[in-house]
């Protein structure tokens, strides 16, 4: 399988695959997602070159989009913020904060949403960056127990967050086989 960049072309499969996971997590009795995702915003990650695709062969298979850390809200408040998910004592800028990660589930439980953590932990290290992180949909609790089975720490629980189950772990050479970055 090989990992590039998102294209333009590939909001729709990404927007049909959120469609798709939203019905399903529903389904489990999962909120997560319920709040509309504009195709404006994965358009945007997608333009910014944050947005990544795994191809199997010419079909896609799963997404993931990697940013850099950027609180707004510093800029003009230097206390901590209680609606931050990262305070400056984290070092929000040390680290690569992993997002919007769908397998379709056609395609789900092989490990692959694993391998695609392993191969955005090395992009992390590659930057000379010491995390990886992310947060969870705060009342997922099936989602958090993935996480910490990825070897993820649980580092704090923003509760006035739909999104705040803030986890990390050490970023780390990729040396997995199955992913190979192409087109960055």
């Amino acid at each position: 399988m090989i990992i590039t960049p998102a294209r333009p072309r590939d909001v729709d499969v990404i927007m049909s695959w959120r469609r798709e996971r939203v019905t399903w997590l529903a389904a489990r009795g999962e909120k997560q997602w319920s709040i509309p995702l504009p195709r404006s915003a994965i358009a945007a990650t997608v333009s910014a070159g944050q947005t990544w695709m795994v191809w199997d062969g010419d079909d896609p298979v799963a997404t993931i989009t990697l940013t850099a850390y950027v609180d707004v809200d510093s800029l003009w408040k230097p206390d901590r913020n209680p609606e931050s998910l990262w305070y400056p004592e984290d070092d929000p800028a040390d680290a690569i904060y992993a997002a919007k990660m769908m397998i379709p589930l056609k395609n789900a439980g092989d490990g692959l949403g694993g391998e695609m953590l392993d191969w955005a932990g090395g992009r992390a290290y590659e930057a000379g960056l010491t995390w990886l992180r992310l947060d969870a949909w705060t009342t997922n609790a099936r989602l958090h127990d993935y996480y910490l089975g990825q070897g993820f720490q649980h580092v704090r629980t923003v509760k006035t967050r739909v999104s705040g189950a803030c986890f990390q772990r050490p970023s780390q050479p990729y040396t997995g086989t199955r992913l190979k970055t192409e087109g960055a």
